[in-house]
């Protein structure tokens, strides 16, 4: 199951030791690994990101997910303290919090973020409520066949762990909005048909903004896509090499696990298509 942890030690060394026994679990075949990341809490409560994200198809997504959990802890001016230990991804989230110009805008747009990664607060507000100052955490987003393996190594290091399957709502949401914005145009188009001279150019303007939405919405689809497809491979090629190194009972796991991901991503793909084709009619 494709899901994002937070294992909350009492100390950084801790944390560290907890990553080690993640990357030995993924080593062993008993996990997926597809991003990991360290976070600190000061004694004064400052956050900062104290390893960064991996990067990559995988890895830059995480590292938004981690910058906007950073930012979502202490606020943007922390993840702008931590952007650059945090690479590329966690610097854009800063760059967007900061630019907003108030704690509000750069938090709105970080809880965006976390929802468009399929995290709900729920799991946000316990982990903030456990990362007391002087305390770490390791995140990661990993695919795992079976909850044993991490239990007992998070455990054994020390940690409190907070799982979260990952909801993809991002496709949803796309295909929804092309459909409100085709049902919009369509109506305003018939207003238009059935009004007078002195109407019309109110409404023609109504028509272009609605045209400009259905625009964006089809450009966001298709950079959807693209995206998505990164993530597919990236996450078959990791499966792929788990299911050569695990042992025989989980190999089967993983590929049941693989044969699944494939079929989400068909329908991941399929919304996503349906999106960008409805804009694309109601443009022409």
């Amino acid at each position: 199951m494709d899901t994002f942890i937070a294992v909350v030690f009492d100390n950084e060394a801790q944390a560290y030791k907890g990553a080690e026994a993640l990357d030995d679990l993924h080593r062993n075949g008993d996990l997926v690994i597809y991003s990991t990341a360290v976070i600190g809490k000061d004694d004064d409560g400052n956050v900062s990101i104290k390893r960064a994200a991996d990067e990559g198809p995988i890895g830059t997504a995480f590292g938004m997910l981690t910058g906007a959990l950073v930012g979502v802890l202490a606020g943007p001016a922390a993840v702008a303290g931590g952007a650059v230990a945090a690479g590329t991804a966690a610097a854009s989230v800063a760059a967007t919090g900061m630019a907003a110009g108030t704690m509000t805008g750069g938090l709105f747009g970080m809880y965006r973020d976390l929802f468009e990664a399929g995290l709900d607060a729920d799991v946000l507000e316990k982990v903030s409520i456990e990362i007391l100052p002087g305390k770490s955490a390791l995140v990661a987003a990993i695919d795992e066949v079976w909850t044993t393996p991490l239990d007992t190594k998070m455990q054994e290091a020390g940690g409190i762990i907070f799982r979260q399957a990952r909801i993809e709502v991002i496709d949803d949401q796309l295909e929804r909005d092309a459909a409100a914005y085709d049902a919009e145009l369509r109506a305003l188009q018939e207003e238009w048909d059935e009004a007078d001279e002195a109407a019309k150019a109110a409404i023609k303007e109504k028509i272009d903004a609605a045209k400009k939405r259905m625009s964006e919405g089809a450009d966001k689809a298709m950079t959807r896509m693209e995206e998505l497809q990164d993530e597919f491979e990236a996450r078959q090629s990791a499966l792929d090499q788990q299911i050569v190194n695990a042992a025989e009972q989980t190999k089967a796991k993983f590929e049941k696990r693989k044969a699944e991901l494939q079929v989400e991503y068909k329908a991941r793909s399929e919304k996503l298509k349906q999106a960008a084709k409805l804009a694309g009619s109601a443009l022409t």
